[in-house]
């Protein structure tokens, strides 16, 4: 059994506090004084997205044209457009910094105990090149023990997340593959070399002490 620490990770779903979430902005009334934000804003990548009383929620991270990924600092949501006013210094959504980032923390938790509860004995694994990389034999508080076809490997939790075909570990076929054949020995075998490396100066020592007597009884003779 190998263990070891997940060498590379290759999506952000994989990697803890870097939530994105589908956040449903609500319709709310404006501000007393306030105009309502004009729809069908003109997202652009950087723009700073604010609320409806002026305050920043976040940073328009990236654009696919249906939706915006905005990154709070702590969350990345990805906003439908149609969410978004325009407003005069930039996009406005109808929630603050701390409404988003509470939506997000919330369908990322669901998201992650949906996921935990299709990491089963059995489940198939596949790698981030979509290689199968083998299959779960057990789940356990040391980690997923991955059976591959160079023998088990444990490894964290976190190093899982859903992927296009199932369940994905952040890493390639050939990753996996560098890691398990690096992974250090085991204490057993560590304490063995050792005694070996005992048993070998032990028997230097010895050699080395009867060379340094046979000159004293050679002298003993001659006399």
């Amino acid at each position: 059994m190998k263990h070891f620490a997940i060498l590379a990770l290759a999506s952000a779903a994989l990697i803890p506090g870097a939530a994105l979430a589908q956040a449903q902005a609500p319709a709310q009334a404006p501000a007393a004084g306030q105009a309502a934000p004009a729809a069908g804003a003109a997202v652009t990548t950087g723009a700073t997205v604010y609320d409806t009383s002026g305050g920043v929620v976040g940073t328009v991270e990236s654009t696919d044209g249906t939706n915006a990924v905005v990154n709070t600092g702590t969350v990345k949501a990805a906003i439908p457009l149609t969410s978004l006013g325009a407003g005069a210094q930039g996009p406005v959504l109808a929630m603050t910094k701390a409404q988003l980032e509470a939506a997000a923390g919330q369908q990322q938790a669901q998201a992650s105990a949906d996921f935990k509860a299709k990491l089963v004995p059995g489940a198939t694994v596949y790698g981030t090149g979509g290689a199968q990389l083998g299959t779960i034999k057990s789940v356990d508080a040391s980690g997923v023990t991955l059976t591959t076809a160079d023998g088990d490997a444990v490894l964290p939790v976190t190093g899982f997340g859903p992927g296009p075909q199932g369940i994905l570990l952040g890493m390639t076929a050939a990753q996996l593959k560098a890691a398990m054949a690096g992974a250090a020995p085991s204490g057993g075998a560590a304490a063995a070399a050792g005694t070996t490396a005992d048993a070998t100066t032990a028997t230097a020592d010895t050699t080395a002490t009867t060379q340094s007597a046979a000159p004293a009884k050679a002298k003993r003779k001659t006399r």
